[in-house]
């Protein structure tokens, strides 16, 4: 296991430093310092190391393995050919996967040298599998960032068109949601296909007895890095979810929940230092 510091340095601090365009797009983006969890992952992604990332959402994982895969990437003595594939990133949602390929898109869209480290999304939902399979075959996406699903069918039914043999860097985020939803097949398919020798990432926000299996099948001897959040109020107590988070909730009858939500964001809206976006997430799709 290894221990990260409360306070993370610069992003000028790494032993192995980063890239020129990959520190303007950090300016640019506004991140001044690094978060634990990507002082602690980003040099040993870039040290070769497998990693084992515990961490709650708002940490700051996804830059922690954003910027190690690009430069591993860009880095390359062989530029990757047509059909190779340097990453993959799995997530249990197509939200979470879309949040992640806006990420990556922000350092790619402008870099020169963007055929190297271009991005894929594969989710389904709103494409068929031979709709993605032409998108790969005109795109020739680097990166492939999707949900367990629409990832194994395009690894296993493109009529083995997606060349895996040159990937460096598998990552599996949100694992434990991974498991929770029923994708562990799915995932063991995955990483079925894929070379012994590369670098594997597991974030995740608990560690459960089968995410310990996940770890012993997929990854080698990887090191373990665990960012708590220490409430100050009640020292030694651990959270699970940012420190900056507020949670409330409001009991109502069931007839009254639309009309209560919409009342909580209308007043959230009218206050001057309010929240300006909102998230709602509903059970089903059906109203």
């Amino acid at each position: 296991m290894t221990a990260v510091p409360n306070i993370a340095g610069s992003w000028r601090s790494l032993d192995i430093p980063l890239s020129d365009s990959i520190l303007e797009t950090i300016d640019t983006l506004g991140f001044e310092t690094m978060t634990p969890v990507q002082a602690g992952a980003i040099p040993l992604f870039m040290k070769n190391k497998d990693v084992v990332v515990e961490a709650v959402t708002g940490s700051g994982k996804t830059l922690a393995f954003v910027v190690p895969i690009l430069e591993k990437l860009l880095r390359r003595e062989e530029p990757l050919k047509n059909q190779e594939i340097g990453a993959i990133i799995i997530t249990p949602t197509r939200e979470l996967a879309q949040q992640i390929y806006t990420v990556f898109n922000t350092f790619v869209e402008e870099h020169e040298r963007k055929d190297q480290v271009l991005c894929g999304l594969f989710i389904g939902g709103t494409t068929t599998l031979p709709e993605d399979i032409i998108t790969f075959k005109k795109e020739c996406p680097r990166i492939l960032i999707g949900t367990p699903g629409r990832l194994e069918e395009l690894l296993t039914k493109s009529g083995q068109m997606v060349n895996t043999k040159e990937l460096e860097v598998l990552v599996m985020d949100e694992a434990d949601r991974l498991l929770d939803m029923g994708f562990s097949k799915q995932v063991n398919t995955i990483i079925a296909q894929l070379p012994k020798q590369r670098r594997t990432g597991l974030f995740s926000a608990t560690m459960t007895d089968a995410i310990s299996e996940l770890i012993r099948a997929g990854l080698r001897n990887p090191v373990r890095i665990v960012v708590k959040v220490e409430d100050l109020l009640n020292k030694g107590a651990v959270q699970r979810t940012p420190s900056t988070l507020e949670i409330d909730y409001l009991v109502c009858d069931a007839d009254q929940k639309i009309l209560q939500m919409t009342r909580l964001l209308e007043s959230e809206l009218e206050q001057s230092d309010g929240a300006r976006k909102f998230i709602v997430y509903f059970a089903t799709c059906a109203m």
